[in-house]
């Protein structure tokens, strides 16, 4: 199994891969942060979801993360990077220490990753995230996907825009989307029809990515950076919902934040690790 220099070793036995040594590691914190809707913590304590049509059982003991029915290869083809696990966040968390607001945010953060999700899963999570509240948008979300998806052992997977494609707008609108029922269907049509085209979309450099988002109708700038952050691990963008404008107007004294303010703001501050900081701020204030 292929090492790095962060510091972590893995080991695995065929069906369960232990990585150990891990630091700036808090599985609670990364699933509990608003960044993903499809994890939810059993009663033993153990993580349990879905993600890339695979069903994941992760639990922490320590320095020591176990991912259970996990082959090496899935742990290296996709949980490695889900994780973020070759990003060194404590030199991060010292970089972006630039005040007492933000260092206080990441001395209580201390674990949080962002997690690199589907971007096309994360583009219609977010679309349906928009002026809803995190347990609706869970609700929402494990809807659609038991009525668009397919088992896969538990849990449904994502639907694919080809899957989406069968859903009506009265249909999503039944599943509780609302006004959002309209946005995911005209997104799903201009995905099929090679209007949108996914791939693009990830090859993109971050400016021109974040532009060609808020070509679909439905997605602003929030969407479209949490699309950015999220799926597709441009951890430059500075995601701006009530949460954010709040804390850059009372803790950072901008007068009438808007995201013009607050990216100057942000990347003044901390750079191209702005949405790490975004999280940690996020996570401290809205209080977890």
């Amino acid at each position: 199994m292929t090492q790095q220099t962060v510091g972590w070793k893995a080991h695995s036995n065929g069906s369960t891969v232990v990585i150990s040594d891990l630091t700036d590691f808090d599985l609670d914190k990364i699933f509990d942060c608003g960044q993903c809707f499809r994890f939810e913590k059993a009663e033993d304590g153990r993580w349990c979801g879905p993600a890339f049509g695979r069903v994941l059982t992760a639990s922490q003991e320590g320095s020591t993360l176990t991912l259970s029915k996990c082959s090496t290869e899935e742990f290296e083809y996709i949980w490695r990077a889900f994780f973020d696990l070759d990003r060194d966040y404590g030199e991060i968390r010292k970089m972006i220490s630039t005040d007492d607001t933000i260092s206080g945010a990441v001395r209580k953060g201390e674990g949080i990753r962002i997690l690199r999700q589907d971007t096309w899963e994360a583009l219609i999570s977010f679309i349906i995230s928009q002026n809803n509240n995190i347990p609706r948008i869970k609700k929402i979300i494990s809807a659609v996907c038991r009525a668009y998806g397919h088992d896969i052992g538990g849990y449904f997977s994502f639907p694919t825009p080809e899957e989406l494609s069968a859903a009506t707008t009265e249909e999503l609108h039944a599943l509780g989307t609302g006004y959002r029922d309209e946005y995911i269907v005209q997104t799903v049509r201009k995905v099929l029809d090679g209007a949108f085209d996914m791939d693009k979309l990830n090859s993109l450099p971050t400016a021109e990515a974040r532009e060609y988002l808020l070509s679909l109708k439905g997605v602003g700038g929030k969407v479209a950076d949490c699309v950015l952050l999220f799926g597709m691990g441009r951890m430059s963008v500075c995601p701006h919902d009530v949460w954010v404008k709040r804390i850059f107007s009372e803790q950072y004294g901008l007068e009438k934040v808007n995201e013009k303010k607050g990216y100057a703001l942000a990347s003044g501050k901390w750079g191209d690790n702005a949405g790490i900081a975004q999280q940690y701020l996020f996570y401290a204030f809205r209080g977890f």
